[in-house]
């Protein structure tokens, strides 16, 4: 009896750049489909995830709803839940280790998240 072999792509996870913008547009529009504009929502961006050298997903520093530093994922439509899960993990142990105070600041991000909005839009 013979096994159908899957293909599972492998993720790859990288810091964000300013050529990855254009993606991370798209991607944030998808989560958004009636905004024409970049809100706060899209906060700062920090780490991409990619498949087949194709940006997949997006993490992004926020505020939540009780005005704290939060981390919102991201992620196209041609992600699996299993995919999703990888992605939060690996950004959760992420910013675990960047213990450098980077993006802890209210002020400063809330200074980076306005900026990006004026440049974006």
């Amino acid at each position: 009896m013979e096994t159908p072999l899957t293909h599972q792509e492998t993720l790859q996870f990288a810091e964000v750049y300013l050529s990855d913008i254009a993606p991370l547009k798209t991607i944030f529009f998808q989560a958004f489909p009636k905004n024409q504009d970049i809100t706060p929502a899209f906060g700062v961006p920090f780490l991409i995830a990619k498949k087949e050298n194709k940006t997949v997903a997006f993490a992004s520093f926020i505020f939540n709803s009780k005005d704290e530093i939060d981390f919102n994922v991201y992620n196209a439509s041609v992600m699996t839940d299993e995919e999703k899960l990888i992605f939060v993990s690996f950004v959760t142990d992420y910013i675990k280790k960047q213990d450098n105070g980077k993006f802890r600041n209210p002020e400063q991000l809330k200074n980076m998240i306005n900026k990006i909005l004026q440049w974006l839009n």
